[in-house]
C-alpha cells in the first residue's frame, strides 16, 4: 500500500514538472527588404518576412502593413511554407517612399511568443525625386493666339514620353502634335488645325505621367487659356465692409445703393464689425445664381447674398461674428460671368472681426476705502474677494464691464442678470441665498444685492461662487461682444 502511494506521488511530481517547462528560444525573422532605406528590384517584386519556426499565420497578417505617403497600400498575401509574401494590387513606384510597419506580438504553432517592433523605410528600382511640372505656357487664365503653338510643359526630370502624352488631357481640334526637347525635359504641344475662337480651353496632366525612371508625377496639374485677346475673365475688384442701411437715411451710391462704406478694405483698417454687410465689387457683371453658391467661409460665417447693382453685391450675414476672431472668406473659382466665362482661380482674403470680447473691468464691494481684498481689478477665474455680511444677512456687489451693456434696450439688459448665479461653495452647510435686488447704475455699471446669508455668526471660513457666464449665450452687450469663457469669483464672507 505505501508503495503505490510513493508510485502516485512521484507521478504527480513528474508530471507538474513537464508543465512548467517554458521554451525560451527567440524567433528567428528575416525581411526583404533587409534595412531602412533598402531598394528592391522592380516594380513586381514582393516583401518577404522569412520565419525560422512553423507561425500563427493570423498573429503575423494582424500586426503586418504597407504604407506610402498616400496611405495604406493594397496587396495579397500568400504563405510558402514559413515565408509571407506580399504582392501590392498594382506595381510599386519608383521614387516613392514606402514602408513596412510589423508591431505587435506574434506567436509560433509551438506557443512561442515574441513582441516585434519594426517600421522598415524603402523605395523601388531608385531613389530619385518624383518628377514635378516646372512651368507651363501659356500661363494659366491667358490669352492666346488660334495658331501655332498650344502649349509647352517644362519638367523637372526627363519623362518617359509614351505615359506623359497618354497622361495630357487637352480636347483641341484637329490631331495633337507632340515635340520633346532638353533631353525629354520638355515637351511641346500644337495642332493641324486652328483652336476655336472665344473659346476657353482647359487642360490637366495627371501623375500617370512618369520619369524615364518610371517615377509617378508628383500631383496632378490643372490649368487653362482663352482663344481671345481682348476678352477678361471676371474678377473682384474690392471687398469692403459696410454699415447697413438705416430708415432715416436718404442716401444712394451707385455701388453700393443703401449701405454706407464702413473702411475702404476688409483686409485692413476697422475689420468687420457688429451689423456690417460685406460688399464685394466685380470688373464683369456676374451670374448672380453662382455667386450665390460660391461663398464659403472658416470658421462658418451663415448669411445671403443681396444684389446691389450690376457690378456689386452684400453679402449679409445672419449673425455677428465672433469677437476677436480671424475668418477666411473663399469666393469660388467657379463663380461665373453672366456670360458663362469662369473665375478660374479661388478668390481668398482673411480678416478679422472687429469686435472686441466683453471684460469685467472691476469688482467691489462699494465700501467707502476698499481694501485691496474687497477690490478687484480685471478679475480673473478663481479670484476671492472678501465681502461684508450687512445687517439682515444682505451682501452687495458692483460689477463693472469693459464695454457698455444694452445702453438702448433696458429689458435685454436686466436679462443679463439673471444669467449670474451664486451658490454655497465652502463648508457644505452653508445657506443658499437669493437675489434680493439689482440695479443697472449706468450702461457700464451693474449693483447686486443677496440676501439669506449668517449674519453674525461668522468664526470660521464661509465661501461662495460667483458664476458669471461667458461664451455664446453668456453675457453678452447686445453689440455682439461676449464674455470669452466663464468668469468664477469666489466671495470670502467677513
Amino acid at each position: 500500500m505505501l508503495f503505490q502511494q510513493i508510485k502516485i506521488i512521484f507521478c504527480i511530481v513528474i508530471i507538474i514538472s513537464s508543465c512548467s517547462f517554458i521554451d525560451l528560444r527567440p524567433i528567428g525573422i528575416t525581411m526583404i527588404p533587409d534595412s531602412p532605406w533598402s531598394i528592391l528590384p522592380s516594380p513586381q517584386s514582393p516583401v518577404v518576412i522569412a520565419f525560422d519556426t512553423a507561425m500563427d499565420r493570423s498573429s503575423i497578417e494582424n500586426i503586418f502593413s504597407v504604407g506610402s505617403p498616400s496611405g495604406f497600400v493594397d496587396g495579397d498575401i500568400q504563405w510558402e511554407g514559413n515565408k509571407l509574401y506580399f504582392h501590392p494590387s498594382s506595381p510599386w513606384l519608383p521614387g516613392l517612399r514606402y514602408v513596412i510597419r510589423f508591431t505587435g506580438m506574434i506567436r509560433a504553432e509551438d506557443r512561442r511568443e515574441q513582441p516585434v517592433s519594426r517600421e522598415l523605410p524603402f523605395y523601388v528600382v531608385a531613389r530619385s525625386s518624383l518628377p514635378y511640372l516646372i512651368s507651363s505656357i501659356p500661363e494659366n487664365n491667358a490669352s492666346v493666339n488660334v495658331s501655332g503653338r498650344i502649349l509647352e510643359l517644362y519638367f523637372s526630370e526627363p519623362m518617359d514620353r509614351s505615359s506623359t502624352e497618354e497622361a495630357l488631357r487637352l480636347d483641341i481640334p484637329g490631331e495633337k502634335i507632340f515635340e520633346w526637347h532638353d533631353d525629354d525635359t520638355i515637351l511641346i504641344v500644337s495642332s493641324d488645325r486652328y483652336l476655336n475662337p472665344w473659346t476657353v480651353y482647359s487642360w490637366s496632366i495627371t501623375e500617370k505621367a512618369t520619369s524615364r525612371e518610371a517615377a509617378p508625377l508628383a500631383r496632378e496639374y490643372t490649368r487653362r487659356f482663352i482663344t481671345d485677346l481682348n476678352r477678361e475673365f471676371i474678377n473682384i475688384l474690392r471687398v469692403v465692409p459696410l454699415f447697413p442701411p438705416s430708415l432715416d437715411n436718404n442716401y444712394h451710391h451707385d455701388l453700393w445703393g443703401k449701405w454706407i462704406l464702413a473702411d475702404l478694405s476688409l483686409n485692413g483698417g476697422n475689420g468687420l464689425g457688429s451689423g456690417h454687410g460685406i460688399g464685394i465689387e466685380f470688373n464683369k457683371i456676374p451670374d448672380y445664381e453662382s455667386l450665390r453658391r460660391s461663398f464659403i467661409f472658416s470658421p462658418p460665417l451663415p448669411g445671403r447674398l443681396e444684389i446691389l447693382s450690376p457690378y456689386s453685391a452684400v453679402y449679409i450675414p445672419s449673425r455677428d461674428p465672433e469677437p476677436d476672431t480671424q475668418y477666411i472668406m473663399r469666393i469660388s473659382g467657379t463663380l461665373r460671368d453672366n456670360e458663362g466665362l469662369r473665375m478660374g482661380d479661388d478668390y481668398i482674403l482673411s480678416f478679422f472681426s472687429d469686435i472686441p470680447y466683453l471684460n469685467i473691468s472691476s469688482i467691489n464691494t462699494g465700501n467707502t476705502g476698499n481694501t485691496g481684498s474687497e477690490f478687484l481689478l480685471d478679475p480673473s477665474y478663481g479670484n476671492i474677494i472678501q465681502v461684508r455680511v450687512n445687517t439682515g444677512g444682505m451682501v452687495q456687489l458692483f460689477i463693472n464691464f469693459s464695454l457698455p451693456v444694452y445702453p438702448e434696450n433696458h429689458i435685454a439688459r436686466q436679462d443679463n442678470v439673471f444669467k449670474i448665479s451664486l451658490t454655497p461653495f465652502f463648508p457644505g452647510n452653508l445657506p443658499s441665498v437669493s437675489l434680493r435686488a439689482a440695479s443697472w447704475l449706468s450702461s457700464y455699471t451693474l449693483e447686486l444685492q443677496w440676501h439669506g446669508f449668517n449674519f453674525g455668526t461668522i468664526s470660521d471660513p464661509q465661501y461662495y461662487r460667483l458664476l458669471l457666464p461667458g461664451g455664446i449665450g453668456g453675457l453678452e452687450n447686445g453689440r455682439g461682444s461676449f464674455l470669452n469663457e466663464d468668469l468664477v469669483i469666489f466671495l470670502e464672507l467677513i
